[in-house]
């Protein structure tokens, strides 16, 4: 397939996303397409062009679909004013009228009569009893109420209400209850259900009698009988009719709930304030900072390209105890830096950046420990620096990118990034300005998953709520201000570098993760191989996340920098 060709359905899979951002996953997929001939082993398509700067017209058709899925994603999130019907009966003539909502939920034309309701007879008969004279001044009820329209049976919460301002006309509010396994799982967990009890359960709620329960079950009818009467004395109600009333309201509150409840600043896509400091540079630009634990002992730290300057409380507790404290400027255009005044000279403005904040607290001399994708710019600054520099850590940390040799190794997102930033920047930004809305509507979980979908270690350590959190926090440091960020960051990672490494010859180590999935542990020591002033050791049992799961031996190297 040639390149125009690919670039067209790139670009023709994006303008899919803001009608279902489900559709996120076949744009990257179109958009690794794009670069790739054989997306397994990371070879470049012979076609690939490559731009030194962006393409305007990718740019604008990017910012165009990223504000149409953001509204699509913010519509998605909201399924209960998507499905709010709303339906007004008049008592004398049982003339139905509905809105929009309503229409769509019940695929039915208004005004109607009553009895053309495409909804079950229990319902209707709860409505027309709201409707008599002596219930008038009745209580607000609550029912489940199933509407069938077509082939569907959709189960829906409906509010039937007597409104004093609205003489002679009943309002029934419905919301639509998608029964979906999870949430059904959900349920019978809450109750203390078998999973043979909550599979009955979900016949109930699918409006089936005993009998076709059992049949669909495979189950004898007097089984069935006996598991209805454990649900029943294990949800405390009396009628099985009651039982789905209950499920029908607590499915209500559990949508408006996360899956995985998190600190509500971290639910936010907030970057995190604690610890912040913020250094006027002048010409309306500012550096964002952290201090990072409470020794007098300082060290700098430069963040990586996705984990940026967040800690857990134990690795905090150990910087305490070894006396140490970092100092952890965020880049330009991370978290709350301002962000360079263009790409070109995004590398020279992080140096700039990170002197003028050394030297505004009086450090004259400093050691660095550098973090992943932070490796170019870590010598970078340790060029800048000469003879104030001390020792320098480098944990994860990446080196000059060979496209010949380390892209087979890398994970595909991981490949992505790197070719997009060095080959098309528009497109790596197009990703960024799709995908950022949709992750923000799936949650960081699912964003980190797909990140670490071929590393097993660090997928377990998303079972973990706190290194959950860290992780969770350096990706909304990443994109507080958007994409461009992301895409500065790296084309800086994805440059070579190798002329600020070779003049750095002060004492390094290395701490590389063995199941790196990002670069090769053994690519990276074959890198260093024969330096007499790098130290490289290998943690074998460690992956991406070495700076939080690695603590201790992190800890011994921190403590030997002059």
């Amino acid at each position: 397939m040639s390149h125009s060709k690919r670039y067209f359905e790139m670009l023709g899979a994006a303008y899919d996303v803001p009608s279902g951002t489900d559709r996120f996953d076949a744009f990257l997929s179109a958009a690794m397409a794009y670069f790739f001939a054989d997306d397994e082993t990371g070879q470049l398509a012979p076609d690939v062009p490559r731009y030194n700067e962006g393409d305007d017209a990718l740019d604008a058709h990017g910012s165009r679909i990223g504000a149409l899925v953001s509204a699509a994603a913010a519509e998605e999130a909201e399924p209960a004013a998507m499905f709010h019907a709303v339906l007004e009966i008049t008592v004398a003539t049982e003339r139905v009228t509905g809105n929009q909502a309503a229409s769509q939920l019940m695929n039915h034309v208004f005004p109607c009569q009553l009895e053309e309701l495409p909804l079950d007879f229990s319902a209707l008969a709860d409505i027309r009893r709201a409707m008599k004279p002596e219930a008038a001044k009745a209580q607000d009820r609550i029912i489940l109420a199933n509407v069938v329209a077509g082939q569907q049976l959709r189960a829906c919460l409906a509010l039937i209400q007597r409104p004093v301002d609205r003489k002679g006309r009943v309002v029934v509010s419905l919301s639509y209850i998608d029964w979906s396994e999870a949430l059904i799982a959900r349920l019978g967990e809450a109750f203390g259900l078998t999973s043979s009890e909550t599979e009955v359960l979900e016949g109930y709620l699918g409006n089936l009698t005993q009998k076709q329960i059992a049949a669909d079950r495979d189950r004898a009818l007097e089984t069935i009988k006996v598991q209805s009467k454990s649900i029943l004395r294990k949800t405390g109600c009396g009628r099985m009719s009651d039982v789905v009333q209950l499920c029908a309201s607590i499915a209500f509150l559990l949508r408006q709930l996360p899956d995985e409840p998190l600190p509500s600043e971290a639910l936010s896509w907030v970057t995190p304030r604690v610890g912040l400091s913020m250094l006027h540079l002048g010409k309306g630009r500012e550096l964002a900072w952290y201090k990072i634990g409470n020794g007098t002992k300082p060290v700098l730290f430069i963040h990586g390209y996705l984990q940026g300057p967040f800690f857990t409380p134990r690795f905090v507790q150990a910087l305490n105890r070894a006396d140490i404290h970092f100092i952890a400027p965020s880049r330009p255009g991370f978290g709350y830096s301002s962000p360079s005044k263009s790409r070109r000279d995004f590398d020279a403005t992080v140096v700039a950046d990170t002197m003028t904040l050394l030297d505004s607290l009086g450090l004259r001399t400093i050691s660095l420990c550098v973090h992943q994708g932070g490796a170019s710019h870590g010598f970078r600054i340790a060029r800048a620096l000469g003879g104030r520099l001390g020792d320098m850590l480098l944990i994860g940390a990446g080196v000059p990118i060979d496209e010949n040799v380390h892209l087979s190794h890398m994970d595909p997102q991981t490949r992505f990034a790197a070719v997009a930033t060095r080959h098309a920047p528009s497109v790596m930004k197009m990703v960024m300005s799709v995908g950022l809305p949709v992750y923000k509507k799936r949650g960081p979980r699912a964003f980190l998953e797909k990140q670490f979908s071929r590393a097993p270690g660090d997928l377990e350590t998303l079972a973990t709520p706190s290194l959950l959190k860290v992780q969770s926090e350096g990706l909304y440091h990443a994109v507080e201000q958007g994409g461009e960020a992301w895409v500065r960051d790296g084309a800086s990672a994805m440059a070579n570098w190798s002329e600020d490494f070779e003049a750095v010859t002060s004492p390094q180590t290395w701490l590389q993760a063995g199941q790196d999935s990002i670069i090769s542990c053994s690519h990276v020591a074959a890198f260093l191989e024969g330096r007499s002033h790098i130290r490289f050791r290998a943690l074998e049992a460690h992956g991406i996340n070495i700076l939080h799961t690695a603590i201790p031996e992190i800890m011994r190297e921190l403590s030997k920098l002059r």
